[in-house]
């Protein structure tokens, strides 16, 4: 049995809807995109160590009375994973958990609608660490290959320093998690 693998995936980041009427968090941003690698070592046939790092954006547009806010997030995570490995005859189902570091990048730009106050373009980037969870599945095209499917739900919340739509600067904490739905190819060696 092959006991290292590398995977290429890509598919869809599902901003967190959770928040308050702060607007500190995703609740606002559309869905966007990711794209992950990874490098695993299968200790034994049921189970596996995975090292990846990827990258998601998404982002939200908020119109009121005053202003017009867009923004737009960006995430580079380091993650490591331990995975439960169930080998039926042509699929491999899987479930895990793990951590990562996080890296976030926010771009924001305000046009105010009432004259006289000059719009805001700016970025902000922080770090934090994160966990996450996942479920999927991979079908044996060959004895090296895998296409496989994915879901991972993961939390990370890091401060940054955005101006407002009251024209205030200022740091507060904001939650970047999400999910990520994702299709994939595996190579085993």
């Amino acid at each position: 049995m092959e006991t290292g693998y590398f995977s290429v995936k890509g598919g869809a980041f599902l901003p967190n809807s959770k928040g308050g009427s702060s607007g500190n968090s995703l609740q606002s941003f559309d869905s966007g995109y990711d794209a992950e690698v990874a490098v695993g070592f299968r200790p034994e046939p049921y189970a596996a160590i995975e090292i990846g790092t990827g990258f998601y954006t998404a982002s939200g547009t908020v119109t009121d009375a005053g202003s017009r806010s867009e923004k737009t997030v960006y995430g580079i995570p380091l993650t490591a994973t331990a995975k439960a490995i169930l080998d039926l005859d042509k699929v491999e189902l899987f479930a895990g958990a793990g951590v990562g570091y996080y890296f976030a990048f926010i771009d924001n730009k305000i046009d105010f609608s009432n004259g006289g106050i000059a719009p805001v373009q700016e970025s902000s980037h922080n770090s934090a660490l994160g966990y996450h969870l996942l479920l999927g599945a991979d079908y044996k095209v060959s004895r090296n290959f895998r296409l496989g499917a994915d879901f991972k739900w993961f939390v990370v919340e890091t401060d940054l320093e955005l101006t407002d739509t009251s024209n205030v600067k200022g740091t507060s904490n904001w939650d970047l998690g999400g999910a990520v739905m994702n299709v994939g190819l595996k190579y085993l060696y």
